[in-house]
């Protein structure tokens, strides 16, 4: 598991490992390619980044996922379309809401799912 602390004396990252795409590739594809060799259909359940998670840092996150997904052709699903971790009524902090039906839409959020 990736521990993260923003105040960490070394950095946010505990270790100092630079995890990256790669870093991610590694870490939580890799170990089921050989499933996906034997014909075993793999799905990521739910994921999904904590709402006091910077904005940015998030997206960035998101994008290495969902791009590895593609690439290794394993399904997904975000973890709740509405809520803390969803495009609606995230209530994160630093993010420019558009109003869609009464609700607040993470724009930037949405159209990065919609590439995937």
């Amino acid at each position: 598991p990736i521990q993260y602390r923003p105040d960490g004396p070394n950095g946010p990252f505990v270790g100092g490992e630079r995890q990256d795409r790669q870093w991610l590739w590694e870490q939580s594809v890799k170990p089921w390619l050989d499933l996906k060799r034997r014909g075993v259909g793999v799905m990521v359940g739910e994921f999904g980044a904590y709402n006091k998670t910077p904005h940015d840092v998030t997206l960035r996150w998101m994008e290495d996922c969902l791009a590895n997904w593609e690439k290794a052709g394993f399904g997904w699903a975000l973890w709740n379309f509405r809520g803390s971790f969803g495009i609606l009524d995230s209530n994160r902090s630093d993010v420019h809401y558009e109003d869609f039906e009464g609700h607040k839409l993470d724009r930037k959020m949405l159209e990065l799912l919609q590439r995937y």
